[in-house]
């Protein structure tokens, strides 16, 4: 019997019950619509501001100097190992850099010139189906020719010279040594040397500019630490982290699991250094902060447009039951004083919007599914995937906006004596 006045109710008054389903469709629309673009948005700028420079980094621990390249393939056994997409140890060292007129072992035309010289990898093959290196760690950097090869130095001539290997000299370096691409020039650190042919010139605008990148190897036999490294730039695919980090010490049981299998910078980090005991992991803040606030502040402003969206939903939703129920005032009236609960009736009059709710919610999640990618492509350039999971929540959202928008106006119409009811409906 209640489902059939329920589906009777349904049938009559279509013009009011079409504007509540427009209502609720439209909020519906617009907020699923900006929620698929939020998510699809967030993945892009994350991977946008993360290549502007590794988010992770490993230094020495306390009463180490340096660190072992072999035991860099450890980094590649963590949890997280699949979001480790790019790596590249670091030998900063200076040298005396000097031009060589004949481009061979022999001695340098000029006087040298003292610059920082950094051995890292280029391409390097860690893996046989992984090649990482400074040009993935720094996506910025321009180069004009090419990176050096990652060509291992070794001995020649007794061991104080190294054989030739390649180098990339900064802008401003190859400016002060006149060399441009295909010079030759040779470094040297006291009785060691090992000439190098410039292969590229990088631009960045920083302190590259001013550097010269050579193969690690080069560096550490230069140094006396072949295998050796300062400190290494990783780059780690990590969701947005504040600073405020908690200790894992502090942590529950069920706290530490959640941000363990999290893939958070300090997470990733935590798991760095159970890998390399001997190393100390950091995160680096200026990239990871600023992804954090940035895509905070992107999902405030969409969360407050599709507010305001479900808003305007509930405004026309009440407006629509008002009207419903002051024409249906002698249908209430007679419903409770024949012997009908009031809550019933009011129950009633909720499940009928509940229901008009849920087909907006329906019809609005859909048509949100196709804005968003309009919307997406559009107004950010983004390419929104489909989010088809978004519909049931949509359903849920309009059925709730509904039935929230329309209690007021009905519980303030039937909280009248059944006399008094039917007084005003017959008046």
């Amino acid at each position: 019997m209640y489902a059939r006045l329920l589906i009777e109710s349904l049938r009559r008054g279509t013009r009011r019950k079409l504007l509540a389903v427009t209502a609720v469709a439209l909020g519906t629309l617009g907020a699923t619509a900006l929620g698929e673009v939020m998510l699809a948005s967030g993945d892009r700028l994350a991977s946008e501001l993360a290549s502007y420079g590794a988010n992770l980094e490993l230094v020495p621990g306390p009463g180490q100097a340096t660190l072992a390249v072999a035991r860099l393939p450890l980094v590649r056994r963590i949890f997280w190992r699949n979001n480790i997409a790019a790596m590249a140890p670091l030998y900063p060292l200076r040298l005396g850099l000097a031009v060589d007129q004949r481009g061979e072992a022999g001695t340098a035309a000029a006087a040298p010139v003292i610059a920082e010289v950094v051995g890292t990898w280029f391409h390097y093959p860690l893996e046989s189906d992984w090649r990482t290196g400074l040009p993935a760690t720094r996506p910025t950097l321009r180069v004009a020719g090419r990176w050096p090869r990652d060509e291992p130095a070794t001995p020649a001539g007794g061991g104080e010279v190294l054989a030739p290997a390649e180098a990339a000299l900064g802008r401003r370096l190859a400016a002060r040594l006149h060399l441009g691409i295909g010079g030759h020039l040779r470094a040297s650190l006291g009785a060691r040397s090992v000439p190098l042919a410039v292969t590229g010139i990088v631009t960045s605008g920083g302190e590259e500019d001013d550097q010269a990148f050579v193969p690690l190897a080069a560096v550490g036999g230069l140094a006396g630490q072949p295998g050796r490294f300062l400190r290494a730039e990783i780059f780690a695919q990590t969701n947005p982290e504040s600073r405020n980090v908690r200790d894992p010490r502090s942590m529950t049981p069920r706290e530490y699991e959640t941000w363990y299998c999290t893939a958070y910078p300090s997470s990733v980090a935590f798991q760095l250094h159970q890998a390399l005991p001997e190393a100390e992991a950091r995160v680096v803040y200026g990239v990871t902060a600023a992804t954090a606030a940035v895509l905070g502040k992107l999902r405030g402003v969409l969360l407050a447009l599709a507010v305001v969206a479900l808003v305007g939903a509930a405004v026309g939703v009440t407006a629509a039951m008002t009207a419903t129920v002051l024409e249906r005032r002698l249908e209430a009236g007679l419903m409770v004083a024949i012997g009908a609960a009031r809550r019933r009736v009011v129950l009633f009059f909720l499940l009928e919007a509940a229901l008009l709710g849920g087909l907006g919610g329906l019809l609005g999640g859909g048509l949100g599914l196709v804005g968003g990618r309009l919307l997406g492509a559009g107004a950010l350039g983004v390419q929104v995937p489909w989010k088809p999971v978004l519909v049931p929540f949509a359903v849920l959202l309009g059925l709730i906006v509904a039935v929230l928008a329309s209690a007021p106006p009905v519980s303030r119409a039937l909280g009248r004596y059944p006399a008094a009811l039917l007084k005003r409906a017959t008046a």
